[in-house]
C-alpha cells in the first residue's frame, strides 16, 4: 500500500503538467484554425490591420473611456453580490481576476483564488466570498443565456440579414433563456427544478462504465451533485431578494456599454451596421466566452463573432477589423491594466503590513 501511495503522489505533478501542456496545444490549434477559418471566409488580415493602424489617436482614447465606463458600471453587480464591498475594490477584483483568466488556459480558477485572497484581506469571510462568486457569476450567466432570445427575436422582427432556419434559432434561444430562468429561480430560493435536472445529470453520469468514470473523476470523486448545488445556493436567496434591482441594472448597463463599444469599434473603421446586427454579434461574443478553452476564449470568440457579422451581411475584412479592435479592449487591455491593479493591491498590502 505504501508503494502505491508513493507512486500516486509522484504521478500527480506529472499529470498536472501533462494537462497544462495538452491545454496549451489545444489552444494553439484553436487559434491557428480560427485564423485559417477567417481567411477562408474572405477576410484579409493585412487590410484589417491597415484599417486599425490608421485610426489616429482620438479613437483609441474614446474607445478606452467607453470600455472603462463599462467596467465601472459592472462594479454595481459585484458590490450587490458582496455587501460591504466598495466600487473601487470591486473594480480591482474585476481587473485582477480578468488579467489572470486572460493569460492562463481555463484561468478562471486561478483568478478566483486571487480574488479570494483579496477579499479575505479586506475582512470578508470565505462564506461571503462563496456567495459573492455564485451570485455574480450566475447573474452574468443568466444574461448570456437570456440575451440570445432577445437578439434572435429582434432580428426576425427587423428581417435583418439571411438568418435561415429562423424557427430553429428561435427554439434554441428559447431553450437557452429557459435555462437562464431556472438559474434565476434557484437564486431566488426556488431551486427544486434546477436540482432535479442536476440529479438527472448525476444519474446519467453514474450509468457510464466504472473505468470511464474513474478516469474522468466521476461521482466517486464528487458525490451528491444536487446536495453540492444546494449548498452553493444556500443563503443566496436572501441576498438576491434584497439586491436584485442593483444586480439587474448593473448588468443591463454593462451590456449596453459593451454593445456601444462594439458599435463604436465598427464605426471607427467606417462600418455602420444596424443595432440588431451589432447586438447579435455581441450576444455571440459573450456567449462563446462561457465554453472557452483558450485564455479568454481567444480565437474561438473572435471567429464566432466575425462569422455572425458576415452571415448578417457585413464585409469579412471590416468585420475582422472591428472585432479585433473590440477584443483589443475587452481581452488584451485587461491583461496589463489588471496586472497594474494587482501590483497596486500587493503594494498596498505590503505597506499596510
Amino acid at each position: 500500500m505504501g508503494e502505491t501511495d508513493g507512486k500516486d503522489t509522484s504521478d500527480k505533478p506529472a499529470q498536472g503538467r501533462g494537462r497544462r501542456a495538452a491545454l496549451l496545444l489545444v489552444g494553439v490549434a484553436v487559434v491557428i484554425w480560427s485564423a485559417m477559418h477567417l481567411s477562408a471566409l474572405g477576410a484579409s488580415w493585412t487590410q484589417a490591420w491597415h484599417l486599425i493602424a490608421n485610426l489616429g489617436w482620438r479613437w483609441p482614447i474614446f474607445l478606452g473611456v467607453v470600455w472603462l465606463l463599462g467596467l465601472v458600471v459592472h462594479t454595481s453587480v459585484l458590490t450587490a453580490s458582496l455587501p460591504g464591498l466598495s466600487h473601487r475594490r470591486a473594480l480591482t477584483l474585476n481587473l485582477s481576476g480578468s488579467a489572470v483568466s486572460n493569460v492562463l488556459p481555463l484561468g478562471g480558477v486561478a483568478g478566483t483564488a486571487l480574488n479570494l485572497g483579496m477579499v479575505r484581506g479586506w475582512g470578508h469571510t470565505g462564506l461571503e466570498f462563496a456567495r459573492f462568486v455564485v451570485v455574480s457569476k450566475a447573474w452574468d450567466l443568466v444574461a448570456k443565456l437570456v440575451m440570445p432570445l432577445v437578439a434572435v427575436a429582434l432580428l426576425l422582427l427587423a428581417d435583418a440579414g439571411p438568418l435561415g432556419h429562423g424557427l430553429l434559432w428561435l427554439g434554441c434561444s428559447a431553450l437557452s433563456a429557459g435555462a437562464g430562468l431556472l438559474v434565476v429561480a434557484a437564486l431566488l430560493g426556488r431551486a427544486a427544478p434546477l436540482l432535479r435536472l442536476v440529479s438527472l445529470a448525476e444519474r446519467l453520469w453514474t450509468r457510464r462504465p466504472r473505468r470511464a468514470r474513474s478516469a474522468a473523476g466521476g461521482p466517486d470523486a464528487s458525490p451528491g451533485w444536487a446536495a453540492a448545488t444546494a449548498a452553493l445556493l444556500d443563503g443566496t436567496d436572501r441576498l438576491v431578494r434584497r439586491r436584485w434591482a442593483e444586480l439587474s441594472w448593473g448588468m443591463a448597463g454593462y451590456w449596453v456599454l459593451q454593445g456601444a463599444l462594439l458599435w463604436f469599434c465598427l464605426a471607427a473603421i467606417h462600418v455602420h451596421l444596424p443595432m440588431t446586427v451589432v447586438l447579435a454579434a455581441l450576444v455571440a461574443e459573450r456567449l462563446l466566452t462561457v465554453a472557452a478553452i483558450t485564455p479568454g476564449g481567444a480565437g474561438v470568440v473572435e471567429a464566432g463573432t466575425i462569422a455572425v457579422l458576415i452571415a448578417l451581411g457585413a464585409d469579412p475584412t471590416d468585420a475582422l477589423a472591428g472585432v479585433l479592435l473590440y477584443r483589443a479592449f475587452v481581452f488584451v487591455a485587461e491583461i496589463p491594466v489588471g496586472g497594474l491593479a494587482t501590483a497596486l493591491w500587493l503594494l498596498g498590502r505590503r505597506l499596510a503590513a
